[in-house]
């Protein structure tokens, strides 16, 4: 038996020194641009796309009577075309072979060697025949126009009576196209930045980690590719403390991007974008800023941030890349987990925590934690750590917070919203009167 090898080819491909072994499916594969096609921004059908350049190098020796077919995965021929299977005379060799098509589907095509012209006993093996419409290459649609998304081409033989041939090591499947992204927006380093409690919560403790940076990239396709006029960046979390740009007589925080240009926050303070009239820049530098001098500053959210990417042409045409990671705003404040905390045990054993505050600002107490059984508790204790005094959170406190009925053993953490650097943590439990034992944080 021999081998046959489809492939979509360069003008390199149709050497006399390109035998079949030496071409891949990724050297031959055409590429179509995602984001031109679901916008619509260029049309998905005959008239704009097609496949490369399209060959079968036969490995056999063929008679008249012998078929070859070809299908279609991921994507539909044009039956309206005047396809032709025609010889390309590989290999260096001049057969002549003469292919006429037998029927067409939009996903199967059938030729019948018709004729061969084998003058001085010539052979068809390492002969090339070239898939056209005329002298062009295939029109083609694509199934599906998502990222990813592939067109596959695959060969198969037979004589006249239906045997197959030219299939042993064959190689008779390639893939003659993918969907790729033209444009790429990332976020290397997201924003960790820390909103400082020593000032009410109106200020960063480092201004300078209050940013993030939106990269952009382009791989440009070699069909339905998308020519960006006008661009989008929009920013989404809490936008209250930068409202500069809607009220300026509300506060003087504001967000900017690329050459300080300011972002207009939303009527719901939950986004804020700008517009771009032109190509993404490289680098989309989006910095929160709070003026600490002004007396309009208002107490900052802490959230999670994302950021989406609208990208359109000329004519208005649209792509939209959301729910980018673009990071956090968060609390200064202190933590702490223990990993075993009996509670609400009636005097058989007392648990007890003491928080140290040497600072300035008084701490509002968060616990939240989880029991053996799964449940999960969270509570905000109607009193606070206090600066510069030592504060008890008694086993009847946790127990009221949580709502507990019976003895529970808890995963504890507690957090107070004051300075890390500023607060200290002592734990323990009683055991009826038989002494005191220490409970260690993790």
């Amino acid at each position: 038996m021999f081998k046959k090898t489809l492939i979509a080819a360069t003008l390199a491909a149709l050497s006399t020194s390109a035998m079949a072994a030496n071409i891949t499916d990724s050297s031959v594969t055409t590429t179509y641009g995602s984001e031109a096609l679901v916008s619509a921004t260029v049309a998905n059908d005959f008239t704009v796309l097609n496949l490369g350049v399209t060959s079968i190098v036969l490995g056999a020796e063929y008679s008249v009577g012998d078929t070859i077919k070809i299908s279609i995965s991921g994507g539909t021929f044009d039956i309206a075309d005047t396809i032709v299977l025609t010889d390309a005379n590989g290999a260096g060799i001049t057969v002549g072979i003469t292919a006429g098509l037998l029927s067409k589907t939009a996903t199967e095509l059938l030729f019948r060697i018709t004729a061969l012209d084998t003058t001085n006993g010539l052979l068809t093996n390492g002969e090339i025949l070239s898939l056209n419409v005329g002298a062009a290459v295939l029109d083609v649609k694509l199934d599906a126009t998502t990222v990813g998304s592939t067109v596959s081409l695959t060969a198969a033989s037979a004589t006249s009576t239906g045997l197959a041939i030219d299939i042993t090591g064959a190689k008779d499947t390639f893939l003659a196209g993918t969907v790729i992204k033209q444009h790429a927006f990332s976020i290397a380093a997201p924003m960790n930045t820390k909103i400082d409690v020593a000032k009410a919560r109106k200020e960063f403790e480092t201004p300078a980690n209050s940013t993030f940076a939106i990269a952009y990239a382009q791989t440009a396709p070699l069909q339905a590719g998308m020519t960006i006029t006008a661009t989008t960046y929009s920013v989404n979390g809490s936008m209250t403390g930068f409202e500069a740009s809607i009220a300026a007589a509300t506060n003087d925080g504001t967000v900017t991007g690329f050459g300080a240009a300011v972002y207009t926050v939303a009527a719901d303070l939950q986004s804020a974008s700008r517009l771009l009239a032109a190509v993404p820049v490289a680098s989309e530098t989006t910095l929160f800023t709070v003026d600490p001098t002004a007396a309009d500053r208002v107490v900052l959210n802490i959230g999670n941030y994302t950021a989406d990417v609208k990208i359109a042409e000329v004519g208005g045409k649209s792509f939209t890349y959301t729910g980018i990671t673009a990071g956090a705003m968060s609390l200064n404040g202190s933590s702490a987990q223990y990993g075993y905390v009996p509670v609400n045990f009636d005097g058989a054993v007392t648990t007890q925590f003491e928080v140290g505050n040497k600072g300035t600002v008084d701490g509002e107490i968060t616990l939240s934690g989880f029991d053996t059984d799964g449940n999960v508790y969270s509570a905000i204790l109607p009193f606070k750590a206090m600066a510069g005094k030592l504060t008890k959170i008694s086993d009847f406190d946790i127990s009221t917070a949580f709502a507990l009925t019976a003895g529970t053993k808890l995963n504890l953490t507690i957090t107070i919203n004051a300075p890390d650097a500023d607060v200290t943590y002592g734990a323990y439990s009683n055991r009826g009167t038989t002494g005191r034992m220490a409970i260690n944080k993790l």
